[in-house]
């Protein structure tokens, strides 16, 4: 993959075990809406963290909040680390697979051409990385299907995802309490 690393969207999948598990959707709306989204806005300059895409003020809705996370899969742990401001076509990459089942070959195709222009590659380029990628995505997925059997197989099954907060984001404390209030911190020692 070193061949793409100048790349500066790259698609992103997260693993099946994690899949519609947020510290987003774990918040009210009023807290990711009123405080943390504003935040983030105005902290990135309204403007998309790799296409620099900067939208008119009635179109900011077009920018995205995207939580930059790892996984502790022994755990069943979200690690958020981050949060990044991108718009809705670099975001679509960052949920590749989600993109792929609900938008129509048209938009993917408008997605595509987006990225040759943020990458300054060609379609074969882009080709190019979409194969090495699967065959890479085969191989992690492999491991991860691994990985889960022997999370299942040496501890009690985990019964629910929790989230542990490691990156400095903005109403960091306000966050991790609303988490411990429903059970789903989880905090390394």
């Amino acid at each position: 993959m070193d061949e793409f690393a100048h790349f500066k969207l790259k698609i992103d999948a997260k693993p099946t075990m994690f899949h519609g598990k947020t510290v987003r959707k774990n918040l009210t709306q009023s807290l990711w809406l009123k405080k943390i989204r504003p935040q983030i806005l105005k902290e990135n300059n309204y403007t998309c963290d790799i296409c620099k895409h900067h939208p008119k003020e009635e179109n900011y809705k077009e920018l995205h909040v995207h939580e930059i996370e790892e996984y502790d899969f022994d755990n069943g742990v979200v690690k958020l680390i981050g949060m990044d401001l991108i718009c809705a076509n670099c975001h679509a990459f960052q949920h590749f697979k989600r993109s792929q089942l609900v938008l129509s070959s048209e938009q993917l195709d408008r997605l595509i051409i987006h990225f040759t222009k943020v990458n300054n590659c060609s379609i074969e380029d882009y080709k190019r990385y979409r194969k090495k990628l699967q065959s890479y995505a085969f191989e992690r997925n492999n491991i991860e299907r691994i990985l889960s059997q022997e999370t299942q197989s040496n501890r009690t099954k985990i019964d629910h995802i929790r989230f542990a907060i490691l990156g400095d984001i903005p109403f960091k404390d306000l966050v991790i309490e609303r988490l411990k209030q429903k059970d789903v911190y989880y905090e390394y020692g």
